[in-house]
């Protein structure tokens, strides 16, 4: 993403909105970054091994480095 890029900001009450429920978009944040794990087929459903969408995951996400580089950053929180 190119530094000119302005990220879109989220706080946490609208990340839960991207939760994934019926056929959503499912979102998470870690360190302050959001990304769409929506075709990350392991996650589907909102839920996987204590990570669920729509909320800051960063204490719980353990394999973050192989996952989240296949994946879209669509913003930060805030």
């Amino acid at each position: 993403m190119s530094v000119a890029t302005k990220l879109k900001q989220f706080t946490a009450e609208e990340l839960s909105a991207f939760d994934g429920r019926n056929g959503g978009p499912e979102y998470i944040a870690i360190k302050g970054i959001v990304y769409d794990i929506t075709r990350v087929n392991h996650l589907k459903g909102g839920k996987h091994h204590g990570v669920t969408s729509g909320k800051d995951v960063t204490d719980l996400f353990v394999h973050k480095d192989d996952i989240l580089k296949r994946v879209p950053v669509v913003g930060e929180l805030v």
